[in-house]
């Protein structure tokens, strides 16, 4: 009875404590406090588990600085190894007991290891108790469970609490790189009497790495592109930002040639990128007045030209590879005329290669017809069409790939 009593009032005397406890490490302290006082034992320990250097570690230990072990060594390492409580009230007979404090001074007699375990049931650690006078019985095995249970859910809290925090700044900075990215796309582009444009995209991920621009260029003229950064996230999105502004910087005088611009664009992607990290690239620039266009395709998807006055469709084929993947690359040039009622339809292979629910593919005779079909529509109303097709296609299938498109139809 006089047992009982004590035991209730080591467990409401620390049921207060460790409720008014608000950091994890001080409930953990209070935890094993209480299973030492709990068992009567001298001091307790908690170790953890540290799968990347393959060690065990003492998150507390009673009258220790940190303990570090390897895997699987120690009464604690085979407690947790073979997922069983270890009880062993003379150490000098058990092979398995690694003697940790012994050059402090400290001398360990006997020993009760018990796992501690995640609420999937796999084990994260152990709760240790050493040197109870008279040596450990099943009752305080028994006693041990209920700090160990409070031990583990305070251990897994802790950690959801840090792997959240982990994933609210990891959102936080996908939103900032999103809204960064939004604004990187043309806000005003210049009006054009001679041409309708318009340009999407949409990203399959919180940050894409498809990218469009528009720059106006003297006489009515319009300098355009469409990419594609290999890999997506925010590491796409600075290659992008950069591939941009290097555009952007050569473009200010318009190039006699456009292989000599591609292969500058090209040379310094290949300067500022990361190693396997490369663009594809479609570049023209069209002349307002002549509606002559001038273009370089890297690598990208050969944009359709749709010809009003016969129906037909030209691929826009000349160039070259990706611009960043060998910095030796060269590039052909490419030139067309535009008619009135002609349409350029350029996209990236997130509408190509839209997939549906049973990993079939879109085929690109489907776009073709949808752009054959489309000639009376605005440069605007054909990309929603086509988009909308290529989500009917996919059905329930996510998204794999940024989806963009840029449409210039010649009036």
């Amino acid at each position: 009875m006089q047992r009982d009593e004590q035991i209730s009032r080591v467990i409401f005397a620390y049921a207060t404590r460790i409720g008014e406890a608000r950091e994890t490490d001080a409930v953990l302290r209070l935890n094993a406090d209480m299973a030492r006082d709990l068992v009567g034992a001298d001091r307790c320990s908690i170790w953890l588990i540290d799968d990347k250097n393959q060690q065990l570690w003492t998150k507390v230990a009673h009258g220790m600085p940190e303990i570090r072990i390897p895997l699987g060594q120690g009464l604690a390492g085979a407690c947790i190894a073979g997922n069983e409580t270890i009880v062993v009230n003379d150490t000098s007979q058990d092979a398995r007991f690694l003697k940790i404090d012994s050059k402090g001074g400290y001398e360990t007699k006997s020993v009760l290891a018990m796992p501690l375990h995640g609420s999937d049931g796999n084990v994260i650690g152990a709760l240790q108790a050493l040197n109870k006078p008279g040596g450990f019985s099943q009752e305080d095995v028994d006693l041990l469970g209920l700090a160990a249970a409070y031990s583990a859910s305070a251990l897994e809290s802790q950690w959801l609490r840090a792997e959240a925090e982990a994933a609210r700044l990891v959102l936080r900075e996908l939103e900032i790189a999103r809204t960064v990215q939004e604004r990187l796309f043309p806000q005003d582009p210049p009006k054009l009497p001679s041409l309708d444009y318009a340009a999407t995209c949409r990203p399959a991920k919180t940050v894409g790495g498809d990218y469009y621009d528009f720059i106006g260029m003297p006489g009515d003229g319009l300098f355009f592109t469409l990419g594609d950064i290999s890999g997506k996230g925010i590491a796409a999105a600075v290659l992008m930002a950069s591939i941009q502004a290097s555009i952007r910087s050569q473009i200010l005088t318009p190039p006699e040639s456009f292989s000599e611009l591609m292969g500058k664009f090209n040379r310094a992607v290949y300067s500022f990128s990361m190693q396997q990290k490369y663009s594809t690239l479609f570049s023209g620039m069209l002349d307002g007045d002549t509606r002559r266009l001038r273009y370089a395709n890297a690598g990208q998807v050969a944009p359709m030209l749709l010809r009003a006055a016969t129906g037909e469709i030209e691929r826009l084929n000349e160039g070259g590879p990706p611009v960043g993947l060998l910095t030796f690359s060269m590039y052909d040039d490419g030139e067309v005329t535009l008619q009135p009622g002609d349409t350029v339809l350029c996209y990236s292979d997130g509408i190509s290669e839209a997939t549906n629910e049973a990993g079939d593919m879109w085929d690109e005779e489907t776009v073709e017809q949808i752009l054959r079909d489309s000639a009376h529509l605005s440069a605007a109303e054909l990309i929603q069409k086509l988009i909308a097709a290529a989500d009917e296609f996919a059905g329930a299938a996510e998204q794999a790939d940024d989806m963009t498109v840029v449409v210039l139809k010649a009036r």
